[in-house]
């Protein structure tokens, strides 16, 4: 079992894949204080390094780490990461229950992927409390009621998907739901949620 202190600098978490099943691991996320502050003075990039002895000198080369992450059937690649570079990504497992409301005290997180599992509930208001977020991907779940005006907070929001799930009421207006649309099936937002309406829906109420 690892110790709670090899859990503090985390701040990437893919877990995406895999036959996890249960609650979310609430315990866990109380854990990942590194997501929790965002430090927007560094600029550094994470880099690995590879030594090397030549002519009886030791070098080392220098290699930046890239990712690349699926969501919302787009591929988001990430050239270099910074190290305040923050993501979750526990999607495609059995996962059941509700969001935990501490996942809104990650306000460093700028991927959150929590699709295709069987989470249950409402969208928690706490996750407007993540302005840093770029990508929310809640698909292919159960969750209920309305999506939260406290989502209209995520002005760097590029990328969401709450779709196939069991949402009800009127999309939220304001940014960044107003950049979204509804013209393809296959990247729609909101699409399998029959009682979703309002713009970019063709179902005003």
């Amino acid at each position: 079992m690892f110790h709670n202190s090899l859990f503090l600098d985390l701040r990437i978490v893919d877990l995406s894949h895999n036959g996890f099943v249960g609650p979310l691991p609430t315990k866990y996320f109380n854990l990942w204080s590194a997501m929790v502050d965002v430090d927007k003075e560094n600029t550094k990039y994470w880099h690995a390094y590879d030594n090397y002895m030549l002519n009886g000198l030791i070098g080392a080369n220098l290699y930046p780490y890239s990712m690349t992450i699926t969501n919302k059937g787009v591929k988001m690649e990430y050239a270099k990461l910074l190290e305040i570079f923050s993501a979750i990504d526990i999607s495609c497992n059995k996962f059941d229950g509700e969001i935990p409301d501490v996942v809104g005290s990650l306000k460093g997180l700028q991927l959150l992927n929590l699709s295709d599992n069987i989470l249950v509930g409402p969208n928690p208001p706490a996750l407007g409390n993540l302005k840093n977020l770029e990508a929310l991907d809640l698909s292919q779940n159960k969750l209920v009621r309305s999506i939260p005006t406290q989502l209209t907070q995520l002005n760097f929001l590029e990328v969401f998907n709450e779709s196939y799930n069991y949402l009800t009421g009127l999309i939220p207006k304001g940014q960044p739901f107003d950049t979204f649309d509804n013209s393809s099936f296959d990247n729609s937002s909101f699409n399998g949620n029959l009682g979703l309406c309002g713009l970019p829906l063709s179902k005003k109420m």
